[in-house]
């Protein structure tokens, strides 16, 4: 039966429930089993109900609307037959989800309604109580971690082999065109607006610059003196290109001569000293200096496939049916 024609049934179903409000006329009709469970409309309702709330803020016309439903219920009818799988796999496997996890995945359902009241009515419409989606909630985490563990480990077993990089690097030769860039250290003091306050802080960056020129390491300097996010991990811009820092900055990182410290530089914030630690001109990134880029898209790739086709055959045997 053609995939269009076979959910017909159900979107219409859910556009007169969305469309109306009124949900619990659909709550027995079976869409699917999954050996003799069945999966109901009105469980597929309640999943994509606030992507229905938000759906029905932003789409531009009723008519927009309903092709985004429609569209939004195949989608869910699925994930709702793969989640049922995936979660007997993870029961098997022994794996648990905690209940910190269900409350910060239904705070995040929360989040995306106006008010707490428009969640707690759209609960209600669907038929659940909060204890149902609470439930519901841990079983697609149960899934959700069934599936990342399961693609993880393809992905570990996945052999990718020298002509695969190769092939893959000839095939994608423009994304690793690299423009002109440096990969740079800071240290950084905070100055306000105040002439006193930007006295201080430069007497401090210049201090900390003498320490640096008389042999001390960067890395523990800014450790101990940097005010900058990445202090902790000494002081790691990482790589910048032209265009990523306030032109200040900018001009001492593609200035600075490799592993030296740039003299103090002034903005806004404050004051800076940079070390450069690496160099590399525009130009085509070798096949060497890509390869760790290469290798994991590769594992993706095949993880992805052989996903694929264990869910295939996880259908199969759990003699999935579509009703609609």
């Amino acid at each position: 039966m053609c995939k269009t024609h076979r959910y017909v049934g159900a979107i219409a179903v859910a556009l007169a429930a969305v469309t109306t409000g009124v949900y619990g006329e659909v709550i027995d009709q079976i869409l699917a089993t999954i050996d003799t469970e069945p999966v109901l409309q009105s469980e597929v309702m309640a999943e994509i109900a606030p992507e229905i709330n938000r759906l029905r803020a932003t789409a531009g016309s009723q008519e927009a609307f309903q092709r985004q439903v429609s569209e939004l219920v195949d989608k869910a009818l699925q994930q709702a037959v793969d989640n049922r799988i995936l979660v007997r796999e993870a029961q098997l496997a022994g794996m648990e989800i905690t209940e910190q996890m269900v409350e910060e995945r239904l705070d995040t359902l929360r989040k995306m309604y106006d008010t707490n009241e428009e969640f707690l009515r759209d609960i209600e419409a669907s038929g659940e109580t909060m204890s149902d989606l609470r439930e519901r909630l841990k079983k697609q985490l149960l899934a959700i971690r069934m599936s990342m563990a399961k693609q993880r480990q393809f992905a570990k077993e996945a052999v990718v082999s020298e002509s695969d990089v190769a092939q893959y690097y000839q095939d994608h030769i423009d994304g690793f065109q690299r423009s002109e860039r440096v990969y740079c250290r800071q240290i950084f003091i905070p100055a306000d607006d105040s002439e006193t306050g930007r006295a201080v802080a430069r007497e401090r960056i210049e201090m900390i610059e003498r320490e640096a020129a008389s042999g001390a390491d960067f890395a523990e300097l800014a450790e101990q003196y940097s005010k900058a996010p990445g202090a902790e991990e000494g002081g790691v811009i990482g790589w910048v290109m032209r265009g990523d820092l306030w032109s200040e900055l900018e001009n001492a990182a593609f200035s600075t001569p490799l592993g030296q410290v740039s003299s103090p530089v002034e903005t806004k914030a404050g004051f800076h000293l940079l070390l450069v630690e690496k160099h590399e001109e525009a130009g085509l990134a070798a096949l060497d200096e890509v390869r760790s880029e290469i290798e994991p898209k590769l594992r993706e790739q095949a993880a992805a496939k052989r996903f694929g086709k264990w869910m295939e055959e996880l259908r199969k045997r759990s003699r999935v049916r579509i009703f609609i």
